[in-house]
């Protein structure tokens, strides 16, 4: 990321009844450490890093449902973050 470029960050919300994810948080700069702290503290969901990814969902206003262009790029984001949740909540054997 560009040094004059801020921080930025997309939260998304996937109910598989309700249809495609949808942008339920966003922010940058301080707002985006805001969010970040505030999911550290409150123990949210895995935070994955994709410039790319953070680049196109922005875009998107909120509340908004994700289009067609973006089903493969977050399906294989919510299928990490679903293995990560399964390992992280694993008990040791």
């Amino acid at each position: 990321m560009d040094r004059d470029t801020p921080k930025r960050v997309v939260g998304l919300k996937y109910e598989p009844a309700e249809g495609a994810p949808q942008v339920v948080v966003k922010g940058s700069g301080a707002s985006a450490d805001e969010i970040l702290r505030r999911r550290a503290t409150l123990g949210g969901p895995p935070v994955v890093e994709d410039p790319a990814l953070v680049d196109q969902l922005y875009r998107l206003p909120m509340d908004a449902r994700i289009g067609p262009e973006l089903y493969e790029l977050v399906a294989a984001l919510l299928a990490y973050v679903i293995r990560l949740e399964q390992h992280a909540n694993k008990e040791p054997t």
